[in-house]
């Protein structure tokens, strides 16, 4: 496991939308069972009223999470969803598609940290990106925010989740500066 000498953890945007999306697939999901239960597809319905009652349960239960101010995960809803649509007569690609939303979804919700050493910048994103020094221009922190200019006239810029105390930001941009200035001879 790599120990970095700085980790910044930078503001999470809202995710309304993937939350938006999700919970659409689940109310497309159960419609969907609906219907199927209504045509008769399943002599025995038992198990998709199951599924559907556990994806419900998941939904109302991610609502009040996020009323008490914590992240809804929808993952486990669409893992049950992708269940159901794997039993549905030819849903086997939808059932894909939910599988893949459910295992991707706490990768998308990760909160955006960058972290730092000398051997260079580790973006935690999906797909972490690895960044060498000898790409960075410029690297700091100022007024809590971080920016990294990089030679290729890119930028990132990002707000810092917590207020960063001046010795901190001091050493940080000081460490950053040496590390340039080391991969630039």
């Amino acid at each position: 496991m790599r120990v970095f000498d700085y980790i910044i953890v930078c503001k999470s945007p809202d995710f309304k939308n993937v939350d938006r999306i999700s919970q659409f697939m689940l109310f497309i999901s159960v419609i969907s069972f609906s219907y199927s239960i209504y045509l008769g597809l399943f002599p025995k319905p038992a198990l998709i009223f199951a599924i559907m009652t556990s994806s419900v349960s998941w939904w109302i239960f991610c609502i009040f999470q996020r009323k008490r101010g914590s992240m809804p995960y929808y993952r486990l809803g669409l893992l049950f969803a992708s269940w159901g649509w794997f039993l549905q007569p030819n849903g086997l690609i939808i059932s894909g598609i939910f599988l893949i939303a459910a295992l991707f979804e706490r990768q998308v919700k990760f909160p955006y940290e960058i972290a730092v050493d000398p051997a260079g910048i580790v973006i935690n994103t999906f797909p972490k990106k690895h960044i060498p020094w000898g790409a960075i221009q410029n690297l700091m922190i100022k007024d809590d925010y971080i920016t990294i200019d990089f030679k290729n006239n890119s930028l990132i810029q990002k707000q810092i989740n917590e207020p960063v105390s001046e010795a901190i930001t001091l050493e940080f941009n000081s460490f950053c500066k040496e590390q340039i200035q080391a991969n630039n001879q």
